[in-house]
């Protein structure tokens, strides 16, 4: 998912899915996430912990318990789930391998390449889970 790793492609399902049922205030088991977008409990369990820790995600034990989302989903943006997954990315890293760009002149692609990374983070900084609001998955 684009172009980032299995764990950011997780996180962002699961606010998605919490994003679905936020306005009818419901609280949703790391199970009833994992089951609603076809994923590994214990990986969306230990999503939910970094989300929560975060402050991404609101968590209640127990029985009844559950996770909620702590701010509306139109203030939360994709780039905010997928950094604390994937942390900042070099924009340094270099196709041809280390020892082209940042070291005399860049690669052929550096320019390319730095263009496309720039429109990604700003597309994902735009990109909130409001459109998810009473959206259930089909």
């Amino acid at each position: 998912m684009f172009g980032y790793g299995k764990m950011s492609g997780c996180a962002v399902a699961a606010i998605s899915a919490l994003a679905e049922v936020h306005a009818k205030g419901i609280t949703l088991s790391s199970h009833q996430i994992a089951e609603s977008r076809n994923l590994s409990q214990p990986l969306v369990g230990k999503i939910m912990t970094v989300l929560s820790q975060a402050g991404l995600v609101i968590g209640n034990r127990g029985p009844g318990g559950g996770y909620r989302l702590a701010r509306p989903p139109g203030a939360i943006t994709v780039l905010e789930v997928v950094e604390l997954f994937e942390g900042h990315r070099d924009g340094n890293s270099c196709p041809f391998g280390p020892g082209w760009c940042g070291v005399g002149e860049p690669c052929p692609l550096h320019h390319t390449l730095a263009k496309m990374s720039d429109l990604a983070s700003a597309s994902l900084r735009e990109m909130t889970f409001a459109p998810f609001i009473d959206h259930p998955k089909q």
